[in-house]
């Protein structure tokens, strides 16, 4: 090789290794004072984008966690309050014992003072607790509520939800477009026979004047003065909460009067709703044979179900229907009901946004007007009362117990969400530690190899440069 002084190539090649090992060094600090493998993207592009969904999904999953244990405080609460009433229930119940047997004589007034106290104090408990401003046994937190579909599509009917009357249309007129019937209030005072529509006069005009359309009853003479709302195209009946939609074509006095709908009386009383993740659109099939709910995913069919006072109940569904005396096979077929729930009751227990990931949680109406519980009406000041209550109080304890079972239920099932949600991010957790954390002792080892390489390289790039100099004996004669 020659002898060069304008390239030390030696020189040069012990800078290249000392600058890697420098690099090498450099990153091996860096790892060893933060604890990472992975300080920026350059480190492990694709690792870091996984590891920093780990992340986002670690964090997601602890406030999941924390969502589980109030949850579970809340729940506590409620249950807490239900023991009270429990109690007081039970004190009900020997109060009637008392007034209900001959020798309470002249003490029915006193237990009757105690009595009312009592249901004013289940009631006050009832409404008073609550949980970070959520009422949670008036009825608001978490009860799914249930509205019948204002129009069957293919029969043409409507079922009002206050006294279980269904509605057929008839059209007399010309008009040919779809009717559907709407109630904008609870209290309908339509029964179970004929109503026909008029205008005030054969050939009057409809408008927006009260009265310039009646609904005629049949038997009872009852006259509902309604007018027409021109903007949305349907007849108004105010006092009944009614309104007789006219679709597309235009309502005129031609193609209103003398037409007429059929109240017919389907036995319907109540629906309850015990799951609040029963929601959606359900129809029920009537035809007989039994009594089928579906939602288009579930359904639950009741065999063998006859004419008559009974309750429905799709236990796989959490939706139960009372349908009393008047109730007749194929009544229901093909009506449609909507259950929604507020959403105040739903607690997030994962990182995403499915139902999965969420747990819907009702707790239950426990005032004493509530279905179930029903002692606002008791009577203890006689005997009779007295003995009629003990059957009220009884179904009363029995509800009680149910809705204080279910809040159980969901108690332990969030203990069971909990204990998941700590084994997922303890695991999460350590798929994470091994994408981004570094292994001390093995970076160690580099660290340790770097600063070698580094102090052998610094050490031959000084010979390197010295070897050049040798070059100046050629000048020395």
């Amino acid at each position: 090789m020659g002898l060069r002084i304008q390239n030390n190539i030696a020189a040069m090649n012990a800078h290249k290794q000392l600058s890697s090992a420098d690099a090498g060094m450099t990153k091996s600090l860096e790892r060893l004072s933060s604890g990472y493998r992975i300080n920026k993207a350059a480190d492990d592009a694709a690792g870091l984008s996984i590891s920093q969904q780990f992340r986002a999904d670690i964090a997601s999953f602890k406030v999941a966690s924390r969502n589980t244990a109030e949850a579970g405080s809340l729940l506590q609460v409620a249950e807490g309050a239900m023991d009270q009433i429990g109690n007081m229930l039970t004190r009900l119940k020997e109060l009637a014992t008392q007034a209900a047997s001959a020798n309470a004589g002249s003490n029915l007034d006193k237990i009757e003072s105690e009595k009312a106290k009592l249901v004013s104090e289940i009631d006050r408990i009832a409404n008073s607790t609550e949980y970070a401003g959520s009422k949670l046994l008036d009825g608001t937190f978490g009860t799914a509520s249930a509205s019948w579909d204002n129009e069957d599509a293919t029969s043409n009917v409507s079922l009002d939800t206050v006294n279980g009357n269904k509605y057929a249309y008839t059209d007399a007129g010309t008009n040919t477009s779809t009717v559907s019937f709407q109630f904008s209030s609870s209290v309908s005072k339509l029964t179970a026979q004929t109503y026909t529509l008029s205008t005030l006069a054969a050939g009057g005009a409809l408008s927006s004047t009260v009265g310039s359309v009646k609904i005629t009853g049949g038997t009872d003479g009852a006259v509902y003065a309604g007018y027409l709302d021109a903007t949305t195209n349907s007849l108004k009946f105010d006092t009944i909460g009614l309104t007789i939609d006219g679709a597309t074509s235009a309502l005129t006095a031609a193609t209103v009067d003398g037409d007429s709908f059929v109240v017919t009386d389907v036995g319907y009383d109540a629906m309850t709703i015990s799951s609040s993740t029963a929601t959606g659109t359900w129809t029920i099939t009537d035809d007989g044979s039994g009594v089928k709910l579906t939602n288009g995913t579930d359904s639950q069919t009741i065999s063998g179900t006859a004419s008559g006072p009974k309750t429905l109940d799709f236990d796989q569904l959490g939706i139960k229907l009372t349908l009393n005396s008047n109730y007749a096979t194929t009544d229901l077929n093909a009506m449609e009901f909507v259950v929604s729930n507020s959403g105040s009751s739903t607690f997030q227990v994962g990182a995403y946004n499915t139902a999965n990931d969420k747990i819907a949680i009702s707790v239950g109406n426990v005032t004493t007007s509530s279905t179930g519980l029903n002692l606002s009406g008791i009577d203890l000041s006689t005997s009779a009362g007295a003995q009629s209550a003990l059957t009220t109080i009884n179904t009363a304890i029995d509800t009680l117990a149910g809705r204080r079972g279910e809040i159980g239920a969901a108690q332990n099932r969030l203990g069971y969400a909990a204990a998941n949600l700590s084994t997922t991010i303890e695991n999460v957790q350590a798929a994470e530690s091994v994408i981004r954390d570094v292994d001390m002792a093995l970076e160690m080892t580099n660290f340790t190899k770097n600063q070698i390489l580094m102090q052998a390289s610094t050490s031959m790039l000084a010979q390197a440069n010295m070897a050049p100099q040798g070059i100046l004996s050629l000048f020395q004669g």
